[in-house]
């Protein structure tokens, strides 16, 4: 159920409740003990009605909810909020080298914010995470943050809105593709892709420390036909430090070949979930 159905689930609720009151008056002259009472009575009332509204909004997370809101309350949570591409020619999968790791991965970043942002940071208490170095210094607006746990749920309310953050996977697309040479032409100046989803993780416990939540939105880059065969040339250049080609034999493996018993690469674990659309331990 939408926030809009759950809120307009509620409405109609209390509407009755209100219509009921309307059509069945207390009795006049009621004593004030009564009275104190029945305004109790409908207090606790809406306080039903909104605990109704957030169950409504959140029945399909209630776990979370309860950790955020409740167990982790006042403990901060690092969110990374990202998108990816999944680009298959021939059965094989482009992947990148990370330009911060010593891994393979899918094309594709973190989100960032835009002007207007600053607002919902103010109201959450978001602080963004300057623990990524880039070429350029310490990376900004990426949508990166530390949040604390009972402002979770919003914050994510917030980037399911779509508003005053970037909402189009392109840049990433070419600073990591265009920029860097590894595509070249004026075929790729356009790009069509489908949205296939979004992957969320559970509440984990991350290498550096501490709880974060990483979320994927992924895309498949649809191919027209003159983009096609400078991807099959790329292809049958073979691998390169800057880029490889692999298998979905590989990818389920993150890189471990079972035949030789040897990594043939280092995959990140979140090219897997991309693959299969959706989060797994390993």
């Amino acid at each position: 159920m939408t926030a809009k159905q759950a809120r307009l689930t509620v409405l109609i609720a209390f509407s009755l409740v209100v219509l009921g009151r309307l059509m069945f008056p207390p009795v006049s002259h009621t004593e004030e003990w009564n009275v104190v009472v029945g305004i109790c009575i409908e207090l606790i009332g809406g306080l039903i009605l909104l605990a109704i509204l957030n169950f409504l909004q959140n029945i399909k997370q209630l776990w979370f909810y309860f950790q955020t809101k409740v167990l982790l309350r006042n403990q901060e949570v690092r969110l990374s909020l990202a998108y990816l591409y999944r680009i298959n020619v021939g059965g094989k999968y482009l992947l990148v080298k990370s330009r911060l790791r010593n891994f393979y991965q899918p094309v594709g970043g973190v989100y960032k914010t835009l002007p207007g942002s600053e607002r919902i940071f103010r109201e959450l208490g978001v602080r963004p995470d300057r623990m990524i170095e880039t070429q350029n210094g310490v990376a900004k607006g990426d949508l990166r943050v530390h949040v604390k746990g009972a402002h979770v749920v919003d914050f994510l309310a917030w980037f399911d809105s779509k508003a005053d953050r970037e909402t189009s996977p392109w840049r990433e697309f070419c600073e990591e593709l265009l920029s860097t040479g590894i595509l070249q032409g004026k075929e790729f100046r356009y790009i069509d892709y489908h949205f296939r989803g979004t992957i969320r993780t559970p509440i984990i416990e991350l290498d550096t420390g501490g709880k974060g939540v990483f979320m994927f939105d992924v895309f498949d880059l649809e191919i027209n036909n003159e983009q096609r065969p400078i991807l099959e040339a790329l292809l049958a250049k073979g691998d390169t430090l800057e880029y490889i080609w692999v298998s979905d034999y590989l990818i389920e493996r993150l890189g471990h070949d079972e035949g030789s018993r040897n990594r043939v690469y280092e995959i990140a674990k979140h090219t897997k979930w991309a693959h299969n659309m959706k989060w797994s331990k390993g």
